[in-house]
């Protein structure tokens, strides 16, 4: 039996109870950095901000340290009261320097850049230790939902604050880039229009050729799986015809199927049906010999060999067909909408009008409209895919 290794120790409780309290550095520096910039001037060419009170009661000087300092409590320690005290409150000092810098007529002194940026990112370095806590096996399931949210639902607040304050800060006009809260305002001053838009997109055009392509493209993958002719003749030219730029092809399509919603809809289903088409061959093909041979030495009919190996082989092939297909024929419809004239109607359309005139906040409402759309739809797609393939590795531990 080997001697221990003289420069390992054992830890005991005491030992481990303070090294989980060690001090957060990143968090602390950051939060101390913004700290620093209440020293200085939230408009260029002004005294620092603690001296001019803000012109804010909800953001004075006092308010922000106050703020701060409470952050800093909890960071310099590092236990488990960093995240929801730390972080929250690093967010409210970047919020309330932001809230002060609108109040200022002029451009932004270098002591709000320091508080904006050094809460953000001390509320995102603090927010970062929830992905890395190690959940028990046994932990309740909600733990492991919240360390999945959380960082996500931070990182999200902390762009649209970061836009927010970048634009605020730098006093770029509306017409060039908008701010996050004007594109906001468009949405709610003109959200009837959008979703109209985002009906005729999403609905006639993208799903209806999501439905065509994605049946066309199981039936001719089917076909081709057992036809060793079509696999060495229709499959290299289905690859070939897949790579085609949908910016040639849409002007074509347009001119033969007409300007309407149809020509849209031909071009998702072109974009859909090459993707199915591959991946159902290769679901198909790609079997297990061992259930293959079990099935035929049960004399399983060929219809039966098809439903119970062949399609549930295909499925994890064919969802991710799928979850490419439907992110490639969003961007693909709206690319159809401005290089297609017709109806002033569909996101697109109102995407390519509102840069037109100049109206971006609109043009970034229809963008926020399509993008969450397009969450939705892969979000229902991946939802599908683990209750279908629950049995799949990819997914077993999901």
């Amino acid at each position: 039996m080997t001697d221990v290794e003289p420069d390992l120790a054992v830890i005991g409780p005491a030992e481990a109870a303070r090294a989980a309290w060690r001090p957060h550095w990143p968090t602390l520096l950051l939060l101390v950095a913004a700290l620093a910039g209440l020293a200085g001037p939230f408009e260029a060419g002004a005294r620092a901000y603690l001296l001019e009170g803000g012109g804010n009661p909800l953001t004075s000087g006092l308010a922000l340290l106050l703020v701060l300092g409470a952050a800093v409590v909890p960071a310099a320690w590092g236990g488990p009261w960093t995240v929801p005290i730390a972080t929250p409150l690093a967010l409210a000092a970047a919020l309330l320097a932001l809230l002060g810098q609108r109040a200022l007529p002029g451009p932004a002194g270098w002591g709000y850049w320091l508080v904006l940026l050094g809460g953000l990112a001390a509320a995102a370095t603090a927010a970062g230790r929830v992905s890395v806590i190690e959940l028990e096996s046994d932990a309740p399931r909600w733990q492991h939902r919240v360390q999945e949210l959380v960082p996500a639902g931070t990182v999200a607040f902390l762009v649209l604050l970061a836009w927010e304050g970048l634009v605020v800060g730098s006093r770029v006009p509306k017409g060039i880039f908008p701010r996050a809260s004007d594109i906001w305002t468009a949405f709610l001053g003109s959200w009837r229009v959008l979703l109209a838009d985002a009906y005729l997109t999403f609905v006639k055009e993208v799903l209806f050729g999501f439905a065509v392509g994605l049946t066309t493209g199981f039936l001719v993958g089917s076909a081709i799986a057992f036809s060793r002719f079509l696999q060495r003749g229709f499959l290299p030219l289905a690859t070939a015809f897949g790579a085609v730029p949908i910016v040639g092809l849409a002007p074509v399509l347009g001119r033969a199927l007409g300007v309407d919603w149809e020509s849209k809809a031909a071009v998702v289903v072109i974009v859909t049906f090459f993707p199915v088409v591959l991946n159902t061959v290769q679901g198909l093909t790609l079997v297990d010999p061992l259930k293959l041979e079990l099935l035929r030495s049960y004399a399983a009919r060929p219809l039966t060999v098809f439903f119970s190996l062949r399609v549930p082989n295909a499925l994890p092939y064919l969802f991710n067909a799928l979850k490419v297909a439907v992110v490639v024929g969003i961007v693909s419809v709206i690319v159809a909408e401005f290089l297609i004239p017709g109806p002033p109607n569909g996101l697109g359309q109102r995407i390519s009008l509102s840069a037109h005139r100049g109206a971006f906040d609109i043009v970034f409402a229809a963008i926020l409209v399509s993008s969450l759309i397009s969450m939705a739809l892969y979000a229902a797609i991946t939802f599908l895919e683990r209750k279908l393939t629950a049995w799949h590795p990819s997914t077993r531990g999901s």
